[in-house]
C-alpha cells in the first residue's frame, strides 16, 4: 500500500492568527538586498523570518513553565517521532472544559510504552482557526483532567485546542502537563486523518537553550 503524508501543522504567512496580547510578536518576512551585491543574470533572493517560538505549530518544554526545565536541545530526536494514541474528543462543543470522566475510559487503553505519544482531536483548531472567537471559545483542559493525563507519563503530548482556559494566566495545566510529560505541541491540525497504523512526526528547529520551537508536524500513513 502507497504511503500518505498528512500535514498536521498551520502555515507561517504574514497576518496568520496569533495570540491576543500586545506583547506576542506578529510573524513577518523581509527581503535583504545587500548594498554591495552586484545584479546578476541569475535570481539571487535572501529572505529574513522574523519567528516567535509560539507562532503556529510548535512544541513546547518543561523550560516554559518552570526555572529548572529542559530546553529544546535536551531531548533526543526520537522523543519527536512515535506512533500516537488519538483521544477523540471531535463531539465536544466549543467552550468545553474537558472534564477528567470525558477522557478516562478512552484512556484505560493507553499503554505509555507502546504509543508514547498521546495526541487530543478536538477538531477545534480545524474549525475555528482565524475566526473571531477563535480565542474565547477553545475546548480547555481541566487541572484535574490535565493530572489524569500527566499520570499516564507520555513522551509528547499534542493537541488542536488552547491548553489553558481562554483568559487563563496561571498556566496551571501547562505545569502539571510539563511537570510529569517530556513535551508539548500546540496548535496541531487534521487529527482525524490519522489511523491506528499512523506514525506521527514532529521534529523542531535544531535550536540551543530555548523552551519551544516551530514544527512541521504530520502523519505517514501506510
Amino acid at each position: 500500500m502507497p504511503m500518505t503524508i498528512q500535514d498536521l501543522s498551520v502555515p507561517f504567512s504574514i497576518g496568520m492568527p496569533k495570540y491576543d496580547a500586545p506583547w506576542f510578536p506578529n510573524f513577518d518576512v523581509a527581503e535583504i538586498k545587500p548594498a554591495q551585491m552586484p545584479d546578476a543574470d541569475w535570481k539571487r533572493r535572501f529572505t529574513k523570518l522574523d519567528l516567535f517560538a509560539h507562532n503556529g505549530t510548535h512544541v513546547e518544554t518543561s523550560d516554559h513553565v518552570f526555572r529548572d526545565g529542559k530546553t529544546i536541545d535536551g531531548y533526543q530526536l526520537t522523543q519527536f517521532v512515535g506512533h500516537p494514541f488519538v483521544l477523540n474528543l471531535r463531539h465536544l462543543p466549543d467552550a468545553t472544559p474537558i472534564q477528567p470522566d470525558m477522557i478516562e475510559s478512552q484512556l484505560a487503553n493507553y499503554d505509555g510504552e507502546k504509543q508514547p505519544i498521546l495526541l487530543i482531536n478536538t477538531g477545534y483548531n480545524d474549525r475555528a482557526w482565524g475566526s473571531e472567537t477563535f480565542w474565547t471559545n477553545s475546548p480547555y483542559l481541566t487541572p484535574e483532567a490535565a493530572a489524569l493525563i500527566a499520570s499516564k507519563k507520555p513522551n509528547f503530548i499534542g493537541i488542536d485546542f488552547q491548553t489553558e482556559k481562554p483568559r487563563e494566566k496561571s498556566f496551571v495545566v501547562h505545569k502539571t502537563l510539563l511537570s510529569s510529560c517530556e513535551l508539548l505541541c500546540e496548535y496541531l491540525f487534521n487529527l482525524d486523518k490519522l489511523n491506528r497504523e499512523s506514525l506521527f512526526v514532529a521534529l523542531p528547529i535544531s535550536i540551543e537553550n530555548v523552551e519551544a520551537a516551530p514544527v512541521r508536524a504530520v502523519g505517514i500513513n501506510f
